[in-house]
């Protein structure tokens, strides 16, 4: 696009500055073009599924095919970094410092920047910078404040009656507008590796005339002559721009960065090439609107509090000191343009051994025929046919090319991690087992995730700060100033969501049904779903979590008896345990009377009795203790006693079968 430029037949009092500024930023737009912008035209319009002529693979080629799988796979990666950024109502947080001790300030501040926000439709700007990211490599935002006047309608009693009519009133609002603008657009020093650090950036873009001519009527630019702009290049452009003419467009190069104070104070002598120098001369943070590079609009100091620039950018993928990121176009490139020659040659293939042809005996046609070869056409020939017309055949097309495109669309899918784009059971048999999907699917939410961080470390949280800032310093009514410090939130994706609920389905069909986990996979089920009463469903699931009052005391009650049962058993085996001290006593003196060796034993196999008796009654009581919460003190200082008894019988024992042997002996 180019147009021929007006003379400018008056001295600019900023003629030193539009020089320097104009002067960096062409060399700047020069070095992204020369590296990027041919790629970034191919990148869009294999997006778009539109075909041109220096995307040929082949001279001879004559399909135009474009194959979707970097359409869909750019399509599929953007609607799941959705879902996972605004899958839930909030999407980001306010958090005060740890000293304030009044938080109501700061949820003030949250409830009304998520309505602001919500107004001025931030989230469709943020949704476009995603895309323009995928396709481009970077996403970038420009943060833009407006004063707006907001119409509402109300009830107006009319003097002297009893009755009333609706009237609109008009107030003023500030309003943070997000614009989304294409990597086209926007030059930065190349030097650099982010906005803040470096010299400065601009957006340059085509405007209405009269949206400027209205920007100088209400005071924010100066009232000069617009000329007319020589030449910009923004790339490929399947619109056809003719219809308007160049008196309805001006250039605007909209500069933020750091320029020398002595170019910014209007001069009465000011030249284009004055000199500068980066030791002697100061630089400050400015902002300078220039139309078709000569006339300076607008040219003051940075008028935001923080003195920040109102761009914020991020890469999609990560390249190593770079500003420019990394697509999923520029990712399945390789591959897209493998998959888009394997189309066209089986169309032109196709062409070539489905279309009938003949060859003919020129010299044994009628004079003037002209040949065709249809469906009921008679050809007239001099002599006999078969000799003259000759049907010819080029084969037929190869099987393989369908194994070979498949294959292709596997490796779009590996150079950019959607998922979508592979899905031919054919190229792998794993795609169609629930563990090969299920370790494809993890790639990919691995993939997302990195994007996801980098998204919200590198553009989300800066934009929200750099809004919030804004109302800060323009409704500060609204907006009270404090420290505050900004969280984003995000959740799964779609993928993400739906390989979670397999998971833990699993895991519910392994869990018993009534306990409290249970209960907390059944909630967080809920919590992926898309049910529109997924809140009330979560809500049932906490109350049945929620103990039993009734329930509780029946409870308290069933131990209770349960420790008074283990008291009355300890008790009386207590007794049986005097019990048998006693009878061992007894024996002991007795048995010197007996002299039956049968008496003796069957003596002994009583007693042993009694002590595994004993023995089992006491290990019932020890289990009965152990399920009882509270026991008495008492009841463990009866256990030792017990044993003690045991011991005591025992030894008892032991004396009576050694004087027993003594007599028999005698």
């Amino acid at each position: 696009m180019s147009q021929d430029t007006k003379d400018i037949s008056y001295d600019d009092s900023h003629a030193a500055l539009s020089s320097w500024v104009v002067g960096r930023v062409e060399q700047w737009e020069d070095h992204r073009n020369t590296n990027y912008l041919q790629k970034w035209d191919e990148y869009y319009r294999i997006w778009r599924g539109i075909w041109a002529v220096e995307d040929k693979t082949r001279t001879s080629e004559n399909s135009k095919l474009i194959s979707p799988a970097t359409q869909q796979a750019v399509e599929s990666t953007v609607s799941e970094l959705e879902e996972a950024i605004f899958g839930k109502e909030q999407w980001f947080d306010v958090r005060d410092d740890i000293a304030d001790q009044n938080p109501q300030d700061v949820n003030i501040i949250r409830l009304n920047l998520q309505e602001d926000l919500q107004r001025a439709k931030v989230k469709d700007s943020i949704c476009e910078s995603l895309l323009n990211a995928a396709i481009y490599g970077t996403g970038i935002a420009k943060i833009n404040v407006k004063e707006e006047i907001q119409k509402v309608p109300q009830e107006s009693v009319i003097p002297n009656t009893l009755t009333s009519d609706t009237v609109v009133m008009e107030n003023n609002i500030i309003t943070i507008k997000v614009e989304a603008l294409t990597p086209k657009e926007f030059v930065i020093d190349p030097t650099a590796s982010t906005i803040t650090e470096a010299l400065g950036v601009a957006q340059i873009v085509i405007k209405p005339r009269y949206e400027i001519i209205e920007g100088i009527n209400d005071g924010i630019y100066e009232d000069k002559p617009l000329g007319s702009y020589d030449k910009i290049d923004l790339g490929f452009d399947e619109e056809d721009n003719g219809s308007t003419t160049e008196d309805d467009k001006v250039k605007i190069t909209e500069y933020w960065g750091r320029v020398p104070v002595k170019f910014l104070e209007p001069k009465k002598d000011s030249a284009f090439g004055e000199d500068f120098d980066y030791d002697e001369d100061e630089l400050v943070e400015a902002v300078v609107v220039i139309a078709n590079d000569n006339v300076v609009l607008k040219a003051a100091r940075n008028p935001y509090m923080m003195g920040d620039r109102p761009f914020v950018s991020y890469q999609h993928d990560r390249v190593p000191n770079k500003f420019w990121g990394r697509g999923i176009a520029e990712k399945g490139y390789n591959p897209q343009k493998a998959l888009d020659a394997e189309l066209r040659a089986r169309i032109d293939t196709l062409a070539l051994t489905t279309h009938p042809m003949m060859g003919v005996d020129a010299t044994r046609l009628p004079r003037g025929m002209k040949f065709e070869v249809k469906a009921g056409k008679t050809i007239l020939t001099n002599g006999d046919p078969r000799q003259t017309l000759m049907p010819l055949n080029f084969g037929s097309l190869a099987q393989s090319t369908f194994t070979e495109a498949a294959e292709l669309e596997r490796m779009v899918q590996m150079g950019t991690g959607a998922m979508d784009s592979a899905n031919s059971n054919f190229s792998n048999p794993r795609n169609s087992t629930a563990s090969g999907m299920s370790m494809l699917q993890a790639a990919s939410i691995k993939r997302q995730k990195r994007t996801i961080m980098n998204f919200q470390e590198n553009f989300l949280i800066p934009l929200i700060e750099k809004a919030a800032w804004r109302y800060i310093q323009f409704n500060p009514e609204r907006y009270p100033t404090g420290d505050y410090k900004f969280t984003a939130y995000s959740s799964m994706g779609i993928m993400a969501k739906e390989l979670e609920m397999t998971q833990m389905i699993q895991l519910l069909s392994m869990t018993q049904q009534g306990t409290p986990p249970f209960a907390l996979l059944l909630m967080s089920i809920f919590e992926n779903s898309s049910m529109s009463n997924r809140e009330e469903m979560k809500l049932a699931i906490a109350q049945t979590m929620q103990p039993d009052p009734q329930a509780q005391q029946l409870q308290q009650m069933a131990q209770q008896m349960q420790l008074q049962k283990a008291q009355a058993e300890i008790k009386e085996t207590e007794a049986n345990a005097m019990k048998d001290f006693a009878q061992a006593a007894k024996f002991q003196s007795e048995v010197q009377d007996k002299t039956s060796e049968n008496t003796l034993i069957k003596e002994q196999v009583d007693m042993a009795e009694k002590m595994a008796k004993i023995e089992k009654l006491r290990t019932d009581s020890e289990v009965a203790i152990s399920k009882v919460e509270h026991l008495d003190s008492e009841t463990y200082r009866n256990i030792p006693e017990m044993e003690h008894l045991q011991s005591e019988t025992i030894l008892n024992l032991a004396k009576a079968r050694q004087a027993g042997q003594t007599r028999k002996d005698k």
